[in-house]
């Protein structure tokens, strides 16, 4: 049985579907099988966390999505990896920083896309935080811990990615993402 990747959506809200056309997604956004697929070509069983990736007034450490994922990960060592699309993109360095160096450990693969880093007014900027850098393994113990995993980090596709209705290219991370790590061939 392959190991599992724990799949945090964004915020929820109206956005873009697979087809271009806005719809609501009340438990956090996200082009769900594009994820799942993913994780399926890494060699993971995707497990869609069904919450929203919203924060909790401003505080990512106690909100909903957080909590509930830090649940699973915690009970259940059969998950080795952590694909935070958007809002969940964001969660996961919350996610990580309350794990304990044996939960660490057993990470191999984790996924940040679609959360660049921001400024202290929530305005992108590459000195705003959350950074690449601040989601390496190394940031989370010694060299000689075993704590070492992948890490993916991508902000949003570039404008010469094709969206379905020349829709915004932030919901279609998911499916950049297959193409640019060759999990996938783009649609013709």
């Amino acid at each position: 049985m392959p190991p599992k990747m724990l799949i945090l959506r964004g915020n929820s809200g109206k956005y873009s579907d697979e087809t271009g056309n806005k719809i609501d997604y009340p438990e956090g956004a996200l082009h769900e099988q594009a994820a799942k697929d993913y994780a399926t070509c890494k060699g993971y069983d995707g497990d869609v966390l069904p919450v929203s990736g919203n924060s909790l007034k401003g505080d990512r450490d106690k909100n909903p999505q957080t909590v509930q994922a830090l649940a699973k990960l915690k009970s259940d060592p059969s998950y080795a990896g952590i694909y935070g699309f958007s809002g969940g993109g964001y969660d996961v360095l919350h996610i990580l920083k309350q794990l304990n160096t044996e939960e660490l450990k057993r990470i191999k693969l984790i996924v940040v896309l679609g959360a660049p880093p921001v400024d202290k007014d929530g305005n992108e900027s590459a000195s705003g935080y959350p950074r690449r850098s601040h989601f390496d393994s190394s940031s989370f113990g010694k060299p000689d811990d075993g704590i070492k995993w992948e890490l993916v980090y991508k902000t949003n596709p570039p404008d010469s990615f094709k969206t379905p209705k020349n829709a915004g290219k932030h919901m279609f991370g998911p499916e950049w993402l297959l193409v640019t790590e060759k999990c996938s061939k783009p649609s013709p």
